[in-house]
């Protein structure tokens, strides 16, 4: 048994053509639905502008990173490489860098002109483990303010992500409403009654889907990215304040000296207490 369908019961253009079928669909929707097929149309136009300038902040990131892992490895002594940080792309690890140049000169220390390295410059800090405390906070919160700037924007895409396969829903549920309501009102119940509004409906959660899927796949791959770079950062502030160290950046606190008794000290011993080889 086979079921023929009529020749021109379907227009040819509206059924070999997706866009034709979803203009018409558009122009059968109500007013709500075009409403909240327009917010999901900025919703996808917001969420493709995150990604776009998200991956322009990733590259300049890697740049910037790649150009100062050269210029670290390469580099002997700070002073080499503070003239190579100023023309740097702007990326984590060099802002960190800057960062500690800065805290290393407001705490007031000087550079030798004999060997190149940082002296107390008469400030206590500079003496002691201060210095490096304070370096080493300053990398630290930079790399913070680094990455909480270069996550600005991921919590709108997040929520598009989330939110916008539950907007075309609503309006799948609006049309679905509409189109009965058509229906209760209509004198016969066809196909070519019902139809159009299910059609309109259903575009709502095609379009909804059509929003979120690219906006999950890209905020967990630049979430995914910058984590890496967040390592990269983490690894390089280690690096680098060994690096100070051993160029003398920091100039770390003498140990506690515990005083020993010599041989000349008296001892005062208690009454009643025992000193070994002495006769009671």
């Amino acid at each position: 048994m086979s079921f023929a369908v009529p020749r021109g019961s379907i227009p040819l253009a509206e059924a070999t053509s997706f866009w034709q079928l979803v203009v018409t669909s558009i122009k059968a929707s109500s007013a709500i639905e075009n409403a909240i097929l327009l917010l999901l149309l900025i919703c996808s136009i917001a969420s493709w502008g995150i990604v776009l300038w998200k991956l322009k902040v990733l590259r300049e990131a890697w740049a910037g990173n790649q150009q100062m892992a050269e210029a670290f490895v390469a580099a002997t002594d700070p002073a080499a490489l503070n003239g190579k940080a100023g023309a740097m792309a702007a990326s984590p690890n060099v802002i960190i860098y800057q960062a500690a140049q800065d805290a290393v000169r407001d705490a007031g220390g000087t550079r030798g002109a004999s060997n190149g390295r940082l002296t107390a410059g008469g400030n206590p800090l500079m003496a002691k483990r201060g210095i490096e405390e304070r370096v080493q906070m300053a990398m630290e919160h930079t790399s913070r303010s680094a990455f909480t700037r270069m996550h600005r924007g991921m919590d709108i895409l997040a929520s598009i992500a989330s939110s916008t396969p539950f907007i075309g829903l609503f309006g799948t549920v609006l049309g679905i409403m509409h189109t009965f309501q058509v229906l209760g009102t209509a004198k016969s119940a066809s196909l070519n009654v019902v139809a159009p509004g299910i059609a309109a409906a259903l575009i709502a959660t095609a379009a909804g889907l059509a929003v979120a899927i690219p906006a999950v796949f890209a905020y967990n791959w630049l979430t995914a990215r910058m984590d890496e770079l967040q390592e990269q950062a983490d690894m390089f502030i280690e690096s680098l304040g060994q690096w100070f160290v051993g160029t003398g950046l920091f100039k770390h606190a003498p140990e506690v000296n515990h005083q020993s008794h010599e041989a000349t000290d008296p001892v005062i011993v208690g009454e009643g207490a025992h000193v070994p080889g002495s006769r009671e």
